[in-house]
């Protein structure tokens, strides 16, 4: 598994067993992890993590879902379904274009995180085997 550590307020990319990971830290132990597989025969995943510790991952059958500056929820819960798929792909594309985002989900805290640097360091959606459940 990938290993991006990941520092306080700052995108940071790392690779392992060829799968990228994508991280971000807030405050406490929150965090914001997506991932891919290099050859996208498995899922992006997306793990967000509370001040808390406590965390929900995408595709678990619980809520997950993101708002991008203030904007819309956006559910990300599952990329199974078509629709599960193209919010999953809106969302992407709104992290590596927005100034904020703000997680939330079943049985974790709301937090926000900067997006600031995260288009240098997010490949688009579609792209590095990030692809969702639906495009498999």
């Amino acid at each position: 598994m990938a290993q991006a550590s990941g520092s306080q307020d700052t995108w940071t990319r790392g690779w392992g067993q060829g799968v990228s990971e994508f991280v971000i830290k807030g405050k406490g132990q929150s965090q914001l992890s997506l991932s891919c597989e290099d050859y996208g025969s498995q899922p992006a995943t997306v793990i967000f993590t509370d001040a808390s510790g406590h965390q929900v991952s995408m595709d678990e059958d619980k809520s997950l879902q993101v708002s991008i500056d203030g904007g819309a929820l956006i559910d990300i819960s599952e990329s199974g379904s078509r629709v599960g798929g193209n919010n999953l792909a809106l969302a992407w594309a709104q992290l590596r274009k927005g100034k904020q985002v703000s997680v939330t989900g079943d049985g974790v805290k709301p937090a926000t995180f900067t997006l600031s640097g995260a288009t240098k360091v997010l490949p688009a959606f579609g792209t590095h085997g990030c692809v969702g459940k639906d495009a498999l």
